[in-house]
């Protein structure tokens, strides 16, 4: 991935730091050695949970998320495994109960090195991140069509995970550990050497509790399921095999990651409407990584290089506003950092251009990307992607110290401490504050409102929040009053000031709630897209999902939603997207030939366009320009969702 996806982004509404960016992009890497080494061998993956509903429904990470999980069938794990301990690239591992001590869990993972690592061909490797990442590996056992079968093999499995535990927890001993060994002899049909303790004889019994739950095989089979827990303690989560029969390869990121072929059902069986957002949920703590930072920062002798600021720091800061010592207008000076943040400055700028009481100057200046250790490596600085009716400031020739301009308006929070890139040193707001008299802050993002109870948006607060930009600013300007509430109480936490009323009051002094000058994504005229013969577009989007699951009632769905939307040719017009991926070939014959037809006959209807697989990346755009949508679950009805526009989900069940 080129350097700028790392940078801090808003997704969504919702801020994903650099920090992240390097999580999803080492979890990448580790999903392409996977990948590498399941193609070569013909070996089936599936894309699972969290990493699922983000392909179908995000068409890449969940913003939120710092997950990655896939699974396997039983069979193909076991031969993935032996692959993998020869062809994974140095450093790799596959992590399981059988080969690392402590990971008492029934999931596999895979990761880059399973410890934190500071050397150097390690951080080149994965942008300069230490910390321990990679995907979870879920395995998916048959599940018995008698369920009678199903439901006693269950138990079983339960009871030999239990005595595990318990006798090499050292909480069950002499007599009755003998007594329950002797019985998951029995459930088992295997010898257990009573030389084993501890772990060893822990990792023996996981052993043939997997091995109960992997002994039904494909031809008495009807489903599958995930051991632990979904197939254990009643959870009973058994999804048709049938679902499972082939994959399709979707967009992800910046590549494809492989799926189930009836994605959809499978989504709606462990999910259920999994079109509704939910941006908290148990499984890990978020980010992953803060847990072996706590634990690096308690076993270094030195102290971490972060940015930090006392009560004190931010009492030493308030000054009061300078008089104007003439009639002449005052100088405002905006430092925007690259083009694409314009945006977010340009009503602010157009506020004070339009004034005659101040004279306006727009100091461009560049930003630097970092390698792994942190040195600056590669300098952005272009020019040409501001508006042409800006007068742009040379910055070299600038003496800002000399200037010193009534007001310096700054949108990079960072200073030196973004893990990405950093600004030249003579423009950190640490030192711009010595050269005005008013230094203001706008964020060159707009997030989703939140509160802190919103945990794992005030986490990543820390990222943006406790930076020098807002904490030496003089006014901090922000699009709404949760906003502010919010960053108040970020602020006084970061600053170990909870309760003091001083402090509170110098941020509700500094921090104010200006709306007019915050950008609106609806401001973006190039994307505005939009006919003028008086039709509406609405958006129809089927996938083969819907094709592989309901097969000739998808079809006869299709050929009614289509006739419907002839009957209404006089009011709208049609844009037929299909998401068929690779996948086409795994469709019965038959349903993929009428499926042609109906798109032949669509075609000459005209009363729209058919598209098929057009790139995420153009699904913003689709959504800006149509007025409503219809059919399957997909990130592009996400999109037509974020724009408060018409979504209606097609019914798999029932005819159009």
């Amino acid at each position: 991935m080129n350097p700028e996806f790392y940078e801090d982004e808003v997704i969504e509404g919702f801020y994903v730091p650099s920090m992240i960016k390097k999580v999803w992009g080492a979890q990448m890497d580790v999903l392409n050695e996977t990948d590498i080494i399941c193609r070569r061998h013909n070996i089936p993956y599936f894309a699972d949970w969290g990493t699922l509903l983000a392909a179908i429904r995000h068409g890449g990470y969940i913003p939120w998320d710092d997950d990655l999980d896939i699974s396997m069938r039983r069979k193909d794990y076991e031969r993935f495994l032996k692959y993998a301990e020869d062809e994974l690239p140095e450093g790799f591992k596959v992590m399981n109960f059988k080969n690392h001590p402590g990971h008492h869990f029934f999931v596999a993972r895979i990761v880059g090195k399973p410890r934190i690592c500071f050397e150097e061909d390690h951080l080149r490797r994965f942008h300069g991140f230490p910390y321990i990442v990679g995907m979870d590996l879920f395995v998916l056992d048959n599940v018995c069509s008698d369920r009678k079968r199903e439901k006693m093999k269950a138990k079983m499995a339960e009871f030999v995970i239990a005595v595990a535990d318990n006798i090499a927890d050292g909480l069950t001993t002499g007599k009755a550990a003998e007594e329950q060994l002797a019985q998951c002899e029995v459930y088992t049909k295997k010898k257990i050497d009573r030389r084993l303790s501890g772990e060893d004889l822990r990792i023996r019994m996981y052993e043939l509790a997997e091995g109960l739950f992997s002994s039904i095989d494909d031809e008495h089979a009807d489903a599958l399921v995930q051991m632990m827990p979904y197939g254990m303690y009643d959870h009973e989560l058994y999804v048709p095999k049938e679902y499972y029969r082939d994959t399709v390869r979707l967009p992800y990121m910046n590549t494809t990651i492989s799926v189930p072929l009836c994605y959809d059902a499978v989504m709606r069986r462990k999910f259920g409407n999994y079109m509704e957002i939910h941006k908290t949920w148990e499984g890990h703590d978020y980010p992953a990584y803060y847990g072996q930072h706590r634990q690096l920062l308690a076993a270094l002798d030195f102290e971490y290089p972060a940015y930090k600021a006392s009560k004190n720091d931010i009492l030493s800061m308030v000054r009061l506003p300078a008089d104007p010592e003439t009639d002449e207008p005052e100088d405002v000076v905006f430092i925007p950092f690259a083009p694409k943040y314009w945006k977010y400055m340009e009503k602010l700028y157009r506020h004070y251009a339009e004034d005659d009481g101040y004279r306006v100057w727009v100091v461009p200046i560049p930003y630097y990307y970092k390698a792994w250790d942190g040195s600056v490596e590669e300098e952005v600085f272009d020019t040409e992607g501001y508006p042409e009716d800006l007068y742009l400031q040379d910055y070299t020739q600038v003496d800002l110290e000399s200037f010193h301009p009534a007001k310096i308006v700054v949108q990079n929070p960072f200073d030196e401490w973004n893990s990405v890139y950093t600004v030249p040193k003579a423009y950190y707001c640490s030192k711009l504050k010595e050269y005005t008299d008013d230094l203001v802050y706008i964020p060159f993002f707009v997030t989703d409102d939140f509160t802190r109870e919103q945990e794992r948006e005030y986490t990543n607060m820390d990222h943006y929040v406790c930076m020098p930009g807002v904490i030496c600013a003089d006014k901090v300007l922000l699009p709404s009053d949760v906003l502010r509430q919010t960053y108040i109480d970020k602020i006084m936490d970061f600053a170990g000031a909870a309760d003091d009323e001083n402090i509170r009051a110098v941020l509700e002094e500094k921090i104010s709630v200006r709306p007019e000058f915050i950008y609106n994504a609806g401001d973006d005229e190039e994307l505005k897209d939009r006919t003028d013969d008086g039709k509406k577009t609405v958006v129809f989007f089927t996938s083969v999902s819907l094709l592989a699951e309901c097969g000739t009632e998808a079809i006869d769905k299709i050929r009614n939603t289509l006739d419907v939307f002839a009957d209404n040719s006089d009011r709208i017009k049609v844009l037929w997207i299909s998401q068929l991926g690779d996948a086409a070939g795994s469709l019965d014959g038959s349903v993929s030939c009428d499926f042609r037809e109906a798109v032949r006959n669509f075609e000459k209807m005209g009363i729209g366009e058919y598209s098929e697989d057009p790139p995420v990346g153009e699904y913003e755009r689709i959504a800006r320009a149509s007025d409503a949508y219809y059919g399957m679950p997909s990130a592009l009805a996400l999109r037509f969702f974020y724009e408060h526009k018409p979504v209606m989900i097609m019914n798999t069940k029932t005819p159009a």
